[in-house]
């Protein structure tokens, strides 16, 4: 019982924390939508660009790392 309340207070923490990032990083608290619909449209489009810039991010180091990896390994062969 106290397991699945600990791993359930967990995920929750998990969820709170990215609306959390939401309302600081991407506005999340400034919709002023007035129709249910609308107001679910922005924020579903707000969490889409969260996961794209969490996406072109880890893009941007996985290119960045393979540049440096190439870079030395011309470094090694002069």
């Amino acid at each position: 019982m106290k397991r699945t309340a600990k791993l359930y207070a967990g995920e929750r923490n998990a969820i709170e924390g990215k609306f959390g990032e939401g309302k600081r990083k991407y506005g999340l608290n400034r919709i002023r939508a007035r129709l249910e619909q609308t107001s679910g449209a922005v924020i579903a489009l707000q969490f889409l660009v969260m996961n794209l810039e969490r996406r072109l991010r880890l893009l941007f180091v996985f290119i960045f790392n393979m540049l440096l990896i190439r870079n030395a390994h011309k470094r090694i062969a002069l």
